[in-house]
């Protein structure tokens, strides 16, 4: 059996793969529970999945566990985001048309 000595930086490494998914959990379970995202725009979540994407791709080229596996899960969360703002979009509300009378 191989025994791997102590690396601080990787337990860095691996203590900020679970703090960055997590700051996005409880923004996932407000939206939830609340069905609003008017606030989380598109644009947003485009280049933050970009960014995550890009991540997880040099992650694996490099075998940064830390980095992959922490980018895959932020992934996970904001597909979710994602689809719970489409899903729960509000509708358009049309405005009640006022009937007129006219004068004969």
């Amino acid at each position: 059996m191989c025994e791997r000595e102590f690396d601080a930086y990787e337990a860095v490494g691996y203590a900020s793969g679970i703090l960055f998914p997590s700051a996005l959990v409880p923004q996932v379970y407000k939206s939830f529970k609340t069905k609003e995202l008017d606030d989380i725009s598109y644009g947003w979540q485009s280049v933050f999945m970009c960014g995550l994407v890009g991540s997880i791709v040099y992650g694996i080229h490099h075998d940064l566990k830390p980095i992959y596996l922490s980018s895959m899960v932020e992934f996970g969360l904001m597909s979710s985001l994602i689809i719970m703002k489409y899903w729960y979009k509000p509708e358009k509300k049309v405005a009640p048309v006022e009937s007129v009378a006219t004068e004969p």
